[in-house]
């Protein structure tokens, strides 16, 4: 069965990532976040039995975005509306429009989101169904997958806080609907984070996350 994995995006041109941005250039941000986005594709683009379908904010950056991808796969505007409804939207589309039996849902600034993270979700969701999530360090959850649409997963959610996890878990075992964990990773959202990076790629692979340790060296040569 084939797995599509949706990847939420941001354009890089529009306002985001506002807990970085007193601490980087308006330039420097947005380079971030594209480099944030290449290596989040590049990983998506080495999958097996995995489709991929890029769903963008705003909805006139699709354009934005297309240009940014190497590979060409489907990119598709979010819905309108806060987080949880435009996940809920970007699953119906993958498993009820594209029909898919099992979908995931990741960000794209989760620079250690490995093909061992999204093969380990396809792997649970075919042997178990349910809904399967990968908790971020911050209390959120970098990944959401499911096989079928629990839109009231995302009901009353309280996005960007330390609970956000904690708070989906009880939503699963009020919709009765079984949830398992998969390896915890860290998304970018403050500086504190990117300084854990920088430390965290100087004692790892050289081909992990190749976009974000060239930013680095431009930031320190720039």
């Amino acid at each position: 069965m084939t797995c599509a994995i949706g990847v939420m995006v941001r354009a890089p041109s529009a306002a985001g990532k506002t807990r970085l941005a007193p601490d980087l250039s308006a330039s420097r941000l947005a380079s971030l976040r594209t480099a944030l986005l290449a290596d989040t594709l590049q990983m998506a683009a080495g999958l097996t039995g995995v489709d991929v379908v890029v769903f963008v904010t705003p909805a006139s950056a699709v354009s934005e975005v297309a240009a940014l991808i190497a590979r060409s796969f489907p990119c598709t505007p979010q819905s309108d509306g806060d987080l949880g409804d435009r996940m809920r939207a970007a699953f119906e589309h993958l498993l009820c429009e594209r029909a898919y039996a099992a979908a995931m849902l990741i960000g794209a600034d989760i620079p250690f989101l490995s093909a061992a993270h999204v093969t380990d979700a396809c792997h649970s969701l075919h042997a178990s169904g349910g809904i399967v999530l990968g908790p971020a360090d911050d209390g959120g959850y970098y990944l959401v997958g499911m096989t079928q649409v629990h839109g009231g997963l995302f009901d009353r959610i309280e996005w960007g806080n330390a609970t956000v996890l904690a708070d989906t878990l009880r939503a699963a075992d009020r919709l009765g609907v079984g949830a398992r964990l998969i390896g915890h990773t860290y998304d970018i959202d403050t500086i504190e984070d990117l300084r854990r990076l920088e430390r965290d790629l100087a004692a790892i692979r050289l081909d992990i996350a190749p976009n974000v340790r060239r930013w680095f060296t431009e930031s320190e040569n720039g």
